[in-house]
């Protein structure tokens, strides 16, 4: 659901801003300004609370996991700093990679190395396009008014790739370990049963 509605919101936002490009030299009707206007208004709003919502289900996951993997033992970080680790903006860059990587060291299912680099490029990715766009925001004018919309649609974009890679780390702990279909026998050793002669 969240990868779906940050890409609608990529799509809305390209929109508006390709509106923006095109009565950029006249007056734009009023409703199609009132019409854009409104969507890129809600979807933003709902893409927010989407995306918290997700933040939360993953951090709640990632504690849930590492009590499971920890298990019997009690696992070594508190709950409490887990959350705040997780949840806390900059903050969980720094922090959420280093609890992937503990939870990766203990567990028989996990992530290669290289899956986990993704997952942080995408979200350093994702961050810096916000930040980005919230920077831009603050500005005044139609241009930068223009340069928000055009951010927010390439923020939203990144939080698909952010999302993808963020379901993918989580599935390879939660799939089981892969198994061979088939044994690998030195040749000569397995032979045909003789047919039986009659």
């Amino acid at each position: 659901m969240a990868m779906a509605w940050f890409a609608a919101t990529a799509v809305v936002h390209a929109l508006r801003y390709a509106v923006l490009a095109w009565y950029s030299e006249r007056l734009t009707p009023w409703w199609v300004e009132a019409t854009t206007t409104a969507v890129v208004w809600v979807a933003g709003v709902v893409a927010v609370v989407v995306g918290v919502a997700a933040a939360v289900a993953a951090t709640a996951w990632l504690v849930d996991t590492r009590r499971r993997v920890f298990s019997p033992a009690p696992d070594p970080r508190r709950r409490a700093g887990l959350w705040v680790g997780c949840l806390v903006p900059v903050v969980n860059w720094f922090r959420i990679p280093v609890y992937l990587a503990e939870l990766r060291m203990a567990s028989r299912r996990a992530p290669t190395r290289s899956g986990l680099v993704r997952w942080w490029v995408a979200v350093a990715v994702n961050g810096l396009a916000v930040a980005l766009a919230l920077w831009r925001g603050a500005g005044e004018g139609s241009q930068a008014a223009a340069d928000t919309v055009l951010l927010t649609a390439l923020a939203a974009a990144a939080a698909v790739w952010a999302a993808r890679e963020t379901r993918a780390v989580m599935r390879s702990f939660d799939e089981p370990p892969p198994r061979f279909t088939h044994r690998l026998l030195p040749r000569g050793i397995v032979n045909a049963s003789p047919a039986r002669e009659e």
